[in-house]
């Protein structure tokens, strides 16, 4: 047992820091179907109209050089109102290294531009921001009846999240919300921590619990028909074995890592804005949970935050705030705790979206419901 809390506790606090990651353009071209700069016209020091360029970056603290009249924060985006013949611009935030970019050609008056960035991919060097951790081998019950590999040990990864900050909720690209993802609001996360790479597996939930309560059992599907307390009672039993602290992953954490942290591309679901490439529901499901990781995974290399299972969160299913928070968590007791990302048999991909919330209560069990951990190290 000592071993496993050194090998994890080692692993993890090796990982160096690394550079700040750099940005990348993604899109840029007049958009002739988007009236903005002529409805919202801003004149130049001339009085001639301006060009208007929509930039697509979600943190709150972007500065720009170049010939700019006016740069303002709208909608999960930045307005930027540029004298015709402008040809390029800077991009600055606290997070990414300065981004500068040559237009392609200069900018027209009374025409509006999209100009789309997003991190650019880093090369992956060794285990990098991968952590795994492996449960020695150990006397196994059964699973769906059959003997498990005696003598095998159970391995699982967790993926790191940098700490940061994004706006969650009601955000641009999940087009249709519900009233409870209002209002989009920022949160930091202040924090670096660790998700499971997978929701957690029938093979793992057999280890600590030494019982099966899915349906339909396979070692490498998701554990379903949990509750959320069944959920704690696994993670205080994980937590005595390693002797480290994992727990549920709080909502405002899990929406960040499903959005893909620090490397997020601004998608509808969790590293798509195809359901079906990233997410199992009711359409591709075959009517059942499917086996973790054989479907794309989003940026940061986790799988399956957009259907396969629904997920349980350690939150309250509180109303937003309506302020920008550090942290945010679900505080104020209720009936209800927090579930995300839809499942197998959701018959509306638009629960598979980033943002989308739904209530579970603490002891209610259902079989296209599991979980994923989170590890911290504080």
């Amino acid at each position: 047992m000592k071993r496993i809390v050194t090998t994890i506790l080692a692993t993890i606090f090796f990982i160096a820091s690394s550079m700040a990651q750099e940005l990348m353009v993604r899109e840029f071209r007049p958009d002739a179907s988007d009236l903005s700069a002529v409805v919202h016209q801003v004149a130049d020091a001339n009085g001639n109209p301006c060009a208007l360029v929509r930039l697509g970056l979600a943190v709150p603290d972007a500065s720009f050089e170049g010939d700019i009249i006016k740069a303002d924060p709208k909608d999960g985006e930045y307005w930027i109102y540029m004298p015709e013949g402008s040809n390029w611009l800077n991009v600055k935030t606290s997070q990414y290294v300065p981004l500068r970019y040559d237009f392609p050609e200069a900018v027209k008056a009374n025409t509006t531009y999209v100009l789309n960035v997003m991190p650019k991919p880093q090369e992956k060097k060794g285990l990098g921001d991968v952590v795994p951790v492996t449960l020695p081998a150990r006397a196994a019950a059964s699973i769906g009846g059959m003997a498990a590999d005696q003598g095998q040990p159970v391995t699982f990864n967790m993926i790191k999240v940098k700490s940061g900050m994004y706006k969650m909720g009601a955000t641009p690209e999940q087009e249709s919300h519900e009233g409870d993802e209002q209002p989009e609001h920022w949160v930091t996360i202040s924090k670096d921590f660790y998700i499971g790479e997978t929701e957690v597996t029938q093979e793992l939930w057999e280890y600590v619990m030494n019982s099966n309560p899915s349906v339909i059992k396979d070692p490498q599907l998701p554990v379903t028909n949990v509750s959320w307390n069944d959920a704690k009672e696994f993670i205080r039993a994980l937590n005595q074995i390693t002797r480290v602290r994992f727990r549920l992953p709080t909502e405002a954490e899990w929406e960040y890592a499903a959005r893909g942290g620090h490397q997020a591309g601004h998608f509808k679901y969790s590293g798509s804005n195809t359901a079906e490439e990233v997410g199992y529901w009711y359409i591709n499901s075959s009517s059942r949970p499917n086996p973790v990781k054989s479907l794309k995974p989003n940026e940061l290399g986790i799988y399956d935050m957009s259907g396969n299972v629904w997920e349980l969160c350690e939150d309250y299913k509180n109303d937003y705030p309506k302020k920008d928070v550090v942290d945010q968590f679900g505080a104020s007791p209720g009936k209800n705790r927090v579930r995300r990302g839809g499942g197998w048999d959701s018959e509306n991909v638009d629960q598979l979206r980033n943002a989308y919330r739904r209530r579970v209560e603490e002891n209610m069990r259902e079989r296209s419901t599991g979980f994923r951990l989170v590890l911290t190290t504080d």
